[in-house]
């Protein structure tokens, strides 16, 4: 008997497909950005820091033979969010994958906040995420493909004093992205969710230096993760190797246990 079975690399083959990352000068979505155009997809970044997208756009594209632009975008305005789908589709043609990895955390007392710190949270982890997703579906709805990925946090448990609004803001993303796929599934539109536990980046590493030990018990691997980490799971569920997997939420968080 023959099974019929393709070699499994094809599935993560981009070649000719565009992806939109969001938050990508840097971090993990700078690592989702690389990770994409490794695998010959063009690549979109955009960033609230427009000078960091051009330059991680530029660098991804010598690296790897790719097209990239760097584009800045505040996603938590509407129209900044429409302005990237629509720069997007005229440089390449499409928008293939979403990736609203976009997000602003801050630690803080709830009761020492105030509603203008919990807009900007909102505003970027929360409504980033609407924003972009509302701009990008309906191009990917006519054509019958594309892939929206999604981010949540460990955060998003209760676990985390000081992550009040933030963490609420990750749990929000968990249940649109459920929604979200059942709303568009029926269209060939695939939506899933990251959910990082703790990584060290440009904007954690001086908290991760000071409490890595500390961290580390927090985890199964006994250790906090590594940008490339949290961008091979976005790569996979964007894949075709992932083509029946919709509406889930994948922990990428080393065994996250909170001892």
């Amino acid at each position: 008997m023959t099974i019929d079975s393709p070699d499994i690399r094809d599935g993560f083959d981009f070649e000719g497909r565009t992806a939109c990352v969001t938050g990508a000068a840097q971090g993990i979505g700078e690592a989702v950005a690389e990770a994409f155009a490794a695998l010959g997809a063009n690549v979109v970044v955009a960033d609230i820091d427009g000078a960091g997208a051009e330059a991680v756009a530029e660098r991804v594209a010598d690296a790897h033979g790719v097209r990239a632009v760097g584009l800045e975008t505040d996603v938590s305005e509407y129209d900044a969010a429409v302005a990237m789908v629509e720069a997007t589709v005229e440089a390449f043609g499409s928008l293939d994958v979403l990736v609203n990895n976009a997000g602003v955390a801050g630690v803080e007392n709830f009761l020492d906040s105030e509603p203008a710190d919990w807009d900007e949270k909102l505003g970027v982890s929360l409504y980033g995420t609407l924003n972009c997703t509302h701009a990008a579906l309906p191009g990917m709805v006519e054509r019958g493909d594309g892939v929206v990925i999604n981010y949540a946090s460990s955060s998003y448990r209760g676990n985390d004093p000081g992550l009040a609004v933030y963490g609420a803001a990750k749990a929000a993303n968990r249940s649109f992205t459920k929604t979200m796929s059942k709303e568009v599934g029926g269209s060939g539109v695939r939506v899933n969710c990251v959910c990082p536990g703790t990584v060290e980046t440009p904007s954690t590493k001086a908290f991760v230096e000071k409490y890595r030990e500390k961290l580390g018990q927090s985890y199964a691997l006994e250790r906090v993760g590594r940008p490339q980490e949290v961008a091979n799971a976005v790569v996979f569920l964007a894949s075709d190797a992932a083509s029946w997997i919709t509406g889930e939420t994948v922990h990428v968080d080393g065994g996250y246990v909170r001892r």
